[in-house]
This record gives structure tokens, C-alpha cells and sequence, in this order.
């Protein structure tokens, strides 16, 4: 093999390379633009704007914080873990289309994309804190309370409650309670 063919082998080499890894960080760098993961994504709506998913209109009510809750079985007092409090938030649910799937599920957002789910306690409220699909009329509200269990030092910097939509890849709604 001539020197020139070497030469002409190892610049198409070189090229290959080059060409193999901006096609790679151009990929990446796509991922990242355009988001095409919803982790991380939050769209925080204006204070008492309902969100709207799965058929079904969300509102959050209120969101409050106490060191006690109340069994409304036994009337007992259930406090929470050390160093932490409750987060109790009241969401009013309209559903508005039957034939969408609707589950409620939420989580409470605080600094930096930090979340909490329901909490694992179970104690018993007058409230329910999930859906129940096939008792919901289409057009008539239905109160949730949904009771959270979240560390001290992030209660003041809570940014609101996440309506969690598996159906949807983008930006997850957060509900800002009014006023």
C-alpha cells in the first residue's frame, strides 16, 4: 500500500471519529433542549388556577402544616416523625370526561425539585385522599385531603402540589393554593 492510501485511510478515520461523536452531541444536546424526559419539569400554575388532566379538573383548596393529626376513628393524636411536620392539602376534584382514565395521585414540591408522596402513616381523615374512579359523576366535586409528612427546614420553601399525569411527557402541573 502506497504512503498516499495510508494518509487517505488514516484522514477517513479521523473523520469517522469526528463524525461519530458530534452526531453524539448532537443527540445529547437535543435531549437536553427539548426535555424529551419529564423528570424535573414543573409548570407552577398561578394561585387557586385549576390543572386539568386525565379528564379532570384539580384545585388545590389549601395547603397547611400542623405538628398533630387527628384519627377521625380513634381521636387519637398521631404526631409526626422527629424534626418533621404535616402538610395536609385539601384538592377539589371535578371530573369532566368518563371515558379518560383518572388517578389521583400527587406529591408536594419543594426547593430544588425535592418531592414527597402521600405519606405511608395511615391515619384515618373524614376526607378521602385518592379518587375512587367508578363512584365519580362527571361535572360534581369531590374533596381530597392528602396528607404529607416532610422534613422542618423545607416548610417555608414548599412551592406547591404536584398533579402526577403518567399519560402526559412534559412538564408536570403544580397547584399554588390561593391568596
Amino acid at each position: 500500500m502506497s504512503p498516499v492510501d495510508q494518509r487517505r485511510r488514516a484522514w477517513l478515520r479521523a473523520c469517522c471519529v469526528i463524525l461519530a461523536v458530534l452526531t453524539y452531541l448532537n443527540v445529547w444536546s437535543t435531549v437536553a433542549i427539548q426535555g424529551l424526559t419529564d423528570y424535573g419539569r414543573y409548570t407552577q400554575l398561578d394561585p387557586g388556577e385549576p390543572a386539568r388532566a386525565m379528564g379532570a379538573e384539580f384545585r388545590l383548596v389549601s395547603l397547611v402544616q400542623t405538628t398533630q393529626l387527628v384519627d377521625s376513628i380513634t381521636d387519637q393524636v398521631e404526631p409526626p416523625a422527629d424534626n418533621a411536620v404535616w402538610v395536609i392539602a385539601r384538592v377539589d376534584v371535578v371530573r369532566q370526561d368518563p371515558n379518560e382514565s383518572l388517578y389521583c395521585n400527587f406529591q408536594l414540591l419543594g426547593p430544588n425539585r425535592r418531592t414527597w408522596k402521600e405519606s405511608s402513616t395511615y391515619v384515618s381523615r373524614t376526607l378521602e385522599p385518592r379518587c375512587t374512579m367508578a363512584s365519580m359523576e362527571v361535572g360534581r366535586g369531590y374533596p381530597l385531603e392528602i396528607t404529607f409528612e416532610v422534613p422542618e427546614r423545607y416548610v417555608g420553601e414548599l412551592a406547591g402540589v404536584v398533579v402526577e399525569d403518567s399519560a402526559v411527557h412534559g412538564a408536570r402541573q403544580v397547584l399554588v393554593p390561593p391568596g
